[in-house]
């Protein structure tokens, strides 16, 4: 029974951590339920995503609304959901970056609250991308790319539980370090592992084989993206974790419109 409290306190809690609804309860912080609320970011995403595709689909059946103001409409749809959470994170990541100090200095610009001129450049070319690919798809067939609003979020953060799990903190301080410290990884890995075969086989089912090859583009990203905050941080940090979330969203629709 406390299994199955801590895994609704864990999944409560991702929803708390990242998206922007409001969780008005009193939740248990352990190790277990830290554990159970990084297991549950991708099921956010995938909730995210399936709420955000109803939408566009009574828009699209209901309306004659077009291409353009849907492909803005499902943008700031994406934003909304996620609070910006993640925008914040890569908006702070490109001032880093940007800086062209050294590792201390990009972390200490990391943790700025500031936003700067690479920031907001970053976020602007970010959304137009995102923007261009999401028109791009829709102008292939409106209701045959809802499924890719579904599955589009739900593996962003597969990549990002994958990126959390196999990376060292930049730093000994901060919540990435933190919630580093409580997860159980072993657990972690065998709760994401059963959670992601029971998705694929139920993607399978539906004959939706182009979830693998966005799976292979986002493992190869992953692995493209740790060497890269290594190099440049030093490691991991949340600023970093959520900007890897946005940045595999856009390589993802870049993806779905080219398997289209």
């Amino acid at each position: 029974m406390s299994r199955l409290k801590n895994a609704s306190q864990g999944f409560l809690l991702a929803w708390q951590f990242f998206s922007f609804i409001p969780i008005k309860k009193q939740l248990d912080m352990n190790k277990s339920s830290i554990t159970w609320m990084y297991a549950s970011l991708p099921l956010v995403g995938l909730v995210i995503g399936a709420m955000i595709s109803c939408g566009a689909y009574l828009l699209v059946s209901y309306s004659d609304i077009s291409n353009l103001l849907l492909s803005i409409l499902l943008v700031i749809g994406m934003v909304i959901f996620t609070g910006g959470l993640h925008l914040d994170g890569f908006i702070d990541m490109c001032d880093a970056f940007f800086s062209y100090g050294d590792k201390d200095k990009r972390l200490q610009v990391l943790d700025d609250p500031r936003t700067g001129a690479f920031g907001v450049l970053g976020i602007v070319s970010l959304l137009l991308l995102k923007l261009g690919f999401v028109y791009e798809t829709l102008a292939q067939g409106q209701l045959g790319m809802l499924v890719y609003i579904v599955i589009i979020p739900y593996i962003a953060r597969i990549g990002m539980l994958v990126y959390f799990v196999t990376m060292n903190t930049s730093k000994k301080t901060g919540l990435a370090a933190y919630f580093k410290e409580q997860v159980v990884r072993k657990q972690l890995i065998i709760y994401s592992a059963v959670l992601f075969t029971l998705m694929s086989a139920a993607l399978i089912y539906t004959g939706i084989y182009s979830f693998f090859i966005l799976v292979a583009i986002m493992l190869a990203v992953v692995v493209i993206y740790r060497k890269w905050s290594y190099r440049n941080f030093g490691g991991m940090s949340g600023d970093l974790l959520g900007a890897l979330g946005e940045s595999l969203e856009v390589v993802l629709w870049l993806t779905a419109l080219l398997c289209i």
